[in-house]
């Protein structure tokens, strides 16, 4: 006799109709939300942004001292600059990954980083404005701003359980 194969939620909610109820309730909590794939867009252009910095650095330090002979110290300040660059950008794609699976610690690193970030761009206009830093702000401001959606916090196990 075969046995018939059924979901997770039937085997589990049984002959309990009122347990299903509650079943249903946590998975449709649990749902991801379209906001969250646009985070993970959001988190990849950051990404992105770091390791075309990590380029145009590394073109720039091979590049300049046959140009300008006279600067002896600027390639090891490049060097340094982007490994922090490259760094961030593995950081920015772990984040992405952890964003898309729904992990609290994605969603708590995010929102540090976006804040840091938003502090660190707008200090950085005042100084040398540029296209670079003008999109990272905006990317910045829209990835807190989706951050803090109530359904997104939700899905992140960090707002309330019910969505209003």
């Amino acid at each position: 006799m075969k046995r018939k194969r059924t979901g997770w939620l039937r085997r589990l909610s049984g002959p309990y109709p009122e347990r299903s109820k509650g079943f249903r309730r946590i998975l449709s909590a649990r749902r991801r939300p379209n906001d969250v794939a646009l985070l993970v867009v959001l988190e990849v252009l950051l990404g992105i942004l770091s390791v075309s910095g990590v380029f145009a650095l590394t073109v720039l330090g091979f590049s300049l001292p046959e140009v300008v002979p006279h600067v002896r110290f600027f390639p090891v300040r490049l060097f340094t600059i982007t490994v922090v660059l490259l760094l961030l950008a593995g950081v920015e794609f772990v984040l992405a990954f952890g964003v898309w699976v729904g992990k609290g610690w994605a969603w708590t690193v995010s929102v540090a980083l976006a804040v840091l970030g938003i502090i660190f761009f707008i200090f950085s206009l005042f100084l040398r404005p540029s296209f670079g830093e003008i999109a990272a702000l905006i990317i910045d401001l829209l990835l807190l701003y989706y951050l803090m959606q109530p359904r997104v916090q939700i899905y992140f196990g960090k707002g309330a359980t019910e969505p209003l």
